[in-house]
Order: structure tokens, then C-alpha cells, then sequence
């Protein structure tokens, strides 16, 4: 199975433990973390939460999304963009 590197932008609410839950259903997954930058802070709206990984393997990205985007924090269909090179 190919393997490759992820760039994903989450829409998240900014509340305490949102990249706990993100962070651990990736982990679950055997998706390593490389990056992880958390733009702005407002309570009231919510905000980018951007994440890169090492080499991981598509299908488990896949399952990882789909637990991740169902999360009550995510407010929008995460942008994921594969880094083939």
C-alpha cells in the first residue's frame, strides 16, 4: 500500500482538547505527526487547526478522516491535500 505525506486543514471550534481528540484518532491510525500550527484564537468562531504527517498509508488517513470530521469540534469537511513528492 502507497504511502505518503498529508497536509490537513481542520475547521475546528477553540476549545481545550480539540487537538487532543484530533491527535489521538491519528495515533490510533498509526499516523505520525510532523507539524501542527493553530491559527488565531476566538471563541466565538471557529478556527483553522492545520496538521502535516509523515509517511502515512492512504487507507488509514482515509479511516482517520472520517472518524476526525465526525468529531462535534470539526465544523467543516477537512482539507486534505496528498504531498507526492
Amino acid at each position: 500500500e502507497a504511502a505518503f505525506e498529508y497536509y490537513l486543514r481542520h475547521t475546528v471550534l477553540d476549545t481545550p482538547g480539540v487537538l487532543h481528540k484530533i491527535s489521538g484518532i491519528l495515533a490510533e491510525h498509526n499516523i505520525s505527526i510532523a507539524d501542527v500550527v493553530q491559527v488565531g484564537r476566538n471563541e466565538d468562531e471557529p478556527i483553522p487547526l492545520i496538521i502535516r504527517t509523515h509517511l502515512s498509508k492512504e487507507k488509514a488517513m482515509m479511516d482517520a478522516l472520517h472518524k476526525i470530521d465526525a468529531l462535534d469540534v470539526v465544523k467543516d469537511a477537512t482539507v486534505l491535500i496528498r504531498n507526492e513528492g
